[in-house]
């Protein structure tokens, strides 16, 4: 009975998910998985004092308030988002005692976020405003600024190209590429099966959709 009612949680918010994409259907929808790095953008190990929050759900909320509102500053202030929290998978404490090493509780791993974001119109980036504009210097996929590559005339990747280092202005987000990776929604399977995989853990962890819909954040008619 609980699976049943954890199925028809998890469906009741994907059709609201896709209700609201269907319902603004001008203009490309995108999906992005944003990890949150250990490292910065040196390559070097962050203290552990920047690290920890990225394991507490309180300043993940925040960190994805910020990430909304530079969003919308940037491409437009009627571009839609949803976001979901992942944890990475826990890994069990070591204790020592003499030569014998025991495992205790279980350390939850960090966040990382899924986001649905969207609709991006080829006018908003051919008529860009001036934070945008100032976007194309920023690097693109090949590590080069934007503005030195040559993109398709369906402007899909010059915009995952955008959103990745609008998105890399947060501090918690370093350069590298497996930082976020950002993909085209373009048929009605598509926002069905990322839906689908931004609840996953509704159904196979049975957690509470709470624990999974940063509902602040996201715009979703509850």
């Amino acid at each position: 009975m609980k699976t049943l009612e954890k199925n028809l949680e998890a469906e009741l918010i994907k059709s609201l998910i896709v209700q609201k994409i269907e319902n603004l259907s001008q203009g490309q929808w995108f999906y992005s998985v944003i990890h949150y790095g250990d490292r910065d953008d040196s390559g070097m190990l962050r203290d552990w004092d920047e690290r920890k929050w990225l394991y507490q759900k309180q300043h993940m909320e925040g960190v994805h308030r910020r990430l909304r509102r530079t969003l919308k500053e940037h491409f437009s202030k009627d571009i839609c988002m949803v976001f979901t929290w992942e944890r990475h998978q826990g890994t069990q404490e070591k204790i020592e005692v003499g030569s014998h090493i025991q495992y205790g509780d279980e350390k939850q791993g960090k966040y990382h976020t899924n986001l649905l974001l969207g609709p991006i119109t080829d006018l908003q980036i051919e008529e860009p405003r001036s934070k945008l504009k100032r976007l194309w210097e920023h690097p693109g996929r090949l590590g080069i600024p934007i503005s030195h590559q040559v993109y398709e005339d369906d402007l899909i990747d010059l915009k995952i190209d955008l959103i990745n280092a609008c998105i890399r202005l947060h501090p918690d987000v370093n350069r590298f590429r497996p930082s976020v990776n950002t993909q085209v929604l373009e048929e009605t399977d598509d926002f069905l099966n990322a839906s689908h995989y931004c609840l996953k853990d509704i159904t196979n962890k049975g957690l509470d959709f709470m624990d999974v819909l940063d509902t602040n954040n996201s715009d979703i008619d509850n």
